[in-house]
């Protein structure tokens, strides 16, 4: 599984890369600490899922998920935030989870290892 990180912080690319590593089948094939070089790279290269944050300069993971579903990507999402409040307009871009900072290890995972046993079924559009 391809995986992108879209967080302002770069600790966070650690922090993630660090809980990603302890799934064998997930791949990080990007880090990004803005969206608009992360949207260039998503729509060149074969993405399966996105860890996002909500809070982002210049323009929101929200708003970065509209317009990746705007563009026809299906790929996952997985908001990853310090934020409650944005929980329901996550799915309504059609998240695939969302989880709540400061990130527990375990969380992440089972999060991801059902997104494998899931395959290559995307979420569809409505």
């Amino acid at each position: 599984m391809k995986v992108v990180i879209i967080d302002d912080e770069k600790a966070m690319h650690l922090i993630m890369r660090r809980m990603l590593a302890k799934v064998n089948e997930v791949e990080i094939v990007g880090t990004f600490q803005e969206t608009s070089t992360a949207f260039s790279y998503v729509t060149n290269h074969e993405v399966d899922l996105i860890c996002i944050d909500i809070s982002m300069p210049r323009e929101s993971g929200l708003d970065f998920a509209k317009r990746l579903r705007a563009n026809g990507h299906l790929m996952r999402l997985i908001f990853v935030t310090s934020y409650t409040e944005y929980a329901p307009s996550a799915f309504d871009v059609n998240a695939y989870d969302y989880i709540l900072k400061p990130i527990r290890s375990e969380r992440l995972v089972r999060t991801l290892q059902r997104a494998i046993a899931d395959g290559d079924a995307h979420p569809k559009l409505i």
